[in-house]
């Protein structure tokens, strides 16, 4: 089962998302591409300052955000990225949970 946990700062902001990544292989696709898609979203269109560690090829990872934007951007990123991930959660309940 993979398992999401998000963090959020005390505005309310998510601050980090972890993401143990072991399943089934296509639920497993979905949730990468949507933490890499992120990533690279925020590389290119904010200023937000960002950590991320993982694995290569699968298994935990983790992205932080250290300093969010002051647009917004990145936030309205990382609130995307959640909302992609408890939909996968509705869809496939049995092969990832999403704790918030």
């Amino acid at each position: 089962m993979i398992e999401i946990r998000i963090k959020r700062d005390p505005q309310d902001r998510i601050s980090s998302v972890s993401v143990n990544n072991h399943g089934d292989p296509i639920v497993c696709s979905a949730v990468s591409i949507l933490l890499l898609n992120t990533l690279n979203s925020i590389e290119v269109f904010t200023d937000a300052l960002f950590s991320y560690e993982g694995a290569e090829e699968g298994g935990a990872s983790v992205l932080t955000i250290v300093r969010y934007d002051d647009c917004g951007r990145a936030e309205l990123l990382m609130n995307s990225l959640v909302l992609g991930y408890k939909s996968i959660e509705e869809s496939y309940g049995n092969e990832i949970v999403v704790i918030d």
